[in-house]
């Protein structure tokens, strides 16, 4: 890697993690009205579900030496893009971020604003509850214990498959890029989402397929929240939404 490729990441990563609400901020937000929901389509289509199923298989096979890979390169440049990538799908950080979103959506008059921030809280908390239950039913040991890919305990406590911090940044990200009309800041919020994936398998709290199904399920829970809930209404003391099956 050259020397400032690390330096590189790093800018990405700082940068990434600050644009989410400059983006929502600065960018069009497509009006329900102007798009409005399918309910009867699908959350992904066969081509993306085939795909994903191959690049699924392809890290099964190859997580032993994807880790072996990941260690080998592993340094205190990527340590340091980590611990900052990592926030992205920490809850500690993650409600304090969404809560000053929505403060700052409620001092700009923005009720667009507002409406995101409920929904990717509300993304990431689905895709949380799908990710834990299946990490301890499922029940694969983190590569750091035991550096076995397929060594699988169900109920046991292990709790390597899925990654939840890469589930909650997806969630996020997608929900971020489903409200806004262009294309840098999808690559933005996607690209501080794939940081955190990357963060996890860096220290070595997960296998890469544990990151990729960890993304599945956090844009999933995003498709599905952006689809079902409908307009959220605050009102003095509380919050309620619409949902529709």
């Amino acid at each position: 890697m050259p020397a400032r490729a690390p330096l590189a990441i790093a800018a990405l990563a700082f940068h990434a993690a600050l644009l989410p609400v400059a983006a929502l901020a600065q960018t069009e937000i497509v009006p329900s009205a102007v798009a409005p929901v399918d309910h009867s389509s699908p959350l992904i289509s066969r081509k993306t579900a085939a795909v994903a199923g191959l690049l699924f298989g392809a890290a099964l096979l190859g997580d032993r030496s994807f880790r072996e890979e990941a260690q080998e390169h592993r340094g205190s440049a990527t340590n340091s893009v980590a611990r900052l990538s990592n926030s992205l799908g920490d809850w500690r950080i993650v409600v304090p971020a969404l809560s000053a979103g929505y403060l700052a959506g409620e001092l700009a008059g923005s009720s667009d604003l507002k409406r995101v921030m409920l929904h990717a809280g509300a993304a990431a908390a689905l895709a949380t509850g799908i990710s834990s239950s299946l990490k301890y039913t499922i029940g694969r040991t983190r590569p750091s214990f035991a550096g076995d890919p397929d060594q699988f305990r169900p109920f046991s406590g292990s709790n390597s498959f899925p990654s939840g911090h890469t589930a909650v940044a997806f969630a996020i990200a997608t929900s971020i890029a489903d409200e806004t009309d262009d294309s840098w800041s999808d690559v933005a919020v996607y690209g501080a989402a794939t940081l955190t994936a990357m963060a996890r398998v860096n220290d070595d709290r997960h296998w890469t397929s544990d990151v990729l199904i960890g993304a599945l399920i956090g844009h999933l829970s995003a498709k599905w929240v952006s689809k079902q809930m409908g307009p959220v209404r605050v009102m003095p003391g509380a919050v309620t939404v619409n949902l529709e099956f």
